[in-house]
């Protein structure tokens, strides 16, 4: 594994030209740019807290920010596994040219969702800041939280790319997951809302989606550490996913090539 991040780290440069390539590809022509990045979950934010504060009789100054944070950390992780599923494919040609690390296109992706994800959170900040005050102890914690972000997002990307290289039919299942693990994570509702509810408060609880969402949201929101429980499953969920990607990568690389 080391030496994979050595090869990538070699080759960073080549990575992040291939990131600004696909958002500018993604943004041609386009009158707003990079600001569709905030507009869409802002607007999401907008509309669904005009109907879910009042269903979860919440002020709308505490759900508005719980709501912008929660869909900016799922679009990024979204973005992760569905653009990853085809990252492969995308560096097609780079791979029949020349061996380079394989690991390198579903980072690409990542780096590119993770600039939408850091100019909306950087946005949320700021207006959290305004509306509540920061505690700036607890915010450090931010900065770990979104290393284990980007390494979580980026394993499943290439778990993703992957399985899609393999069948085809995986980026659709990846699509459905996504929207079962949408209800069964606190995004658009609290997490005590489904308190007393057996086995699907279980679900919730245990969901490592759920977690990553609390790293992000508990030192924002609410100027405070993280659980010590929510961390715990956080980092298992990354060691995990990053040990089947490592060894899927190795098993794999060799042959990638014949399959694209």
């Amino acid at each position: 594994m080391i030496g994979m991040l050595r090869n990538v780290w070699t080759l960073r440069f080549f990575c992040l030209a291939l990131a600004k390539h696909d958002i500018r590809e993604r943004y041609r022509r386009s009158i707003l740019g990079i600001a569709w990045s905030l507009i869409r979950p802002a607007g999401m934010t907008l509309m669904l807290t005009l109907v879910f504060s009042n269903v979860f009789a919440v002020p709308v100054r505490e759900y508005a920010p719980y709501l912008f944070v929660g869909l900016i950390v799922w679009q990024f992780f979204s973005e992760s596994i569905l653009q990853g599923c085809n990252s492969f494919n995308l560096g097609a040609t780079y791979l029949r040219v020349r061996p380079v690390p394989i690991a390198i296109f579903p980072l690409r992706v990542v780096l590119s969702a993770g600039l939408h994800a850091l100019i909306g959170l950087s946005t949320a900040t700021l207006a959290i800041a305004w509306l509540h005050g920061l505690e700036p102890m607890a915010l450090l914690t931010l900065a770990p939280t979104l290393v284990i972000l980007a390494i979580t997002a980026w394993s499943l990307a290439c778990i993703c790319g992957i399985l899609f290289t393999l069948f085809s039919d995986a980026q659709q299942m990846a699509e459905i997951s996504l929207q079962a693990l949408f209800y069964a994570t606190p995004v658009i509702y609290l997490p005590q809302t489904w308190q007393g509810s057996g086995w699907l408060a279980w679900i919730i609880r245990c969901n490592p989606f759920s977690s990553l969402l609390e790293l992000v949201r508990t030192p924002l929101l609410h100027g405070e550490m993280p659980d010590g429980s929510a961390l715990a499953i956080a980092l298992a969920f990354m060691v995990v996913s990053c040990g089947i990607a490592w060894c899927s990568l190795r098993r794999i690389e060799r042959n990638l090539v014949l399959w694209l």
